[in-house]
């Protein structure tokens, strides 16, 4: 699986992009986000990991996760291989379902965690897809900016 920002090795923080096939948009597929989610919650637990932050746009996705003391190139290929192979098989182009490479950053500072989440929550908006970023249904805006909670659980313990 190819990476980008290869430097990036350590670190318990990290904000993670990766897309589907040909940047497909399989999001606009019904039940795609649903298999997503129920797919993210699983390797979740199974980690021990913890979602900070979260969107899950039509052709690829978002991800802001504390896996202190594990891999995070385990995560994302346990997670794609998952995807793949069960809940999203059906979905594959030619057996493919994601782009091989997945980009990265290790969120050093409560700043650029700010950052990255404020990114997250407004790309839903700046696609064209809402008009405020906690009507987005997919995304962690929800249990940031208002009362409500999103489809998958968000650890907020680091503010």
């Amino acid at each position: 699986m190819g990476l980008r920002s290869k430097g990036q090795d350590s670190g318990s923080c990290f904000f993670m992009t990766t897309s589907f096939s040909n940047k497909r948009p399989l999001g606009n597929e019904n039940g795609v986000y649903r298999l997503l989610s129920e797919s993210l919650q699983n390797r979740l637990e199974i980690t021990s990991s913890l979602l900070i932050g979260y969107v899950l746009m039509p052709s690829h996705i978002h991800l802001i996760l504390f896996i202190d003391g594990k891999p995070l190139t385990g995560f994302i290929r346990d997670f794609k291989k998952y995807t793949a192979q069960k809940s999203l098989a059906n979905y594959s182009e030619n057996g493919k379902l994601w782009q091989d490479r997945y980009d990265r950053q290790a969120l050093n500072s409560i700043k650029t965690l700010i950052t990255k989440l404020n990114y997250i929550h407004t790309n839903p908006v700046r696609a064209g897809l809402v008009k405020v970023s906690t009507d987005w249904f997919w995304s962690s805006a929800k249990d940031y900016y208002t009362d409500g909670l999103g489809p998958l659980p968000v650890w907020k313990g680091w503010a």
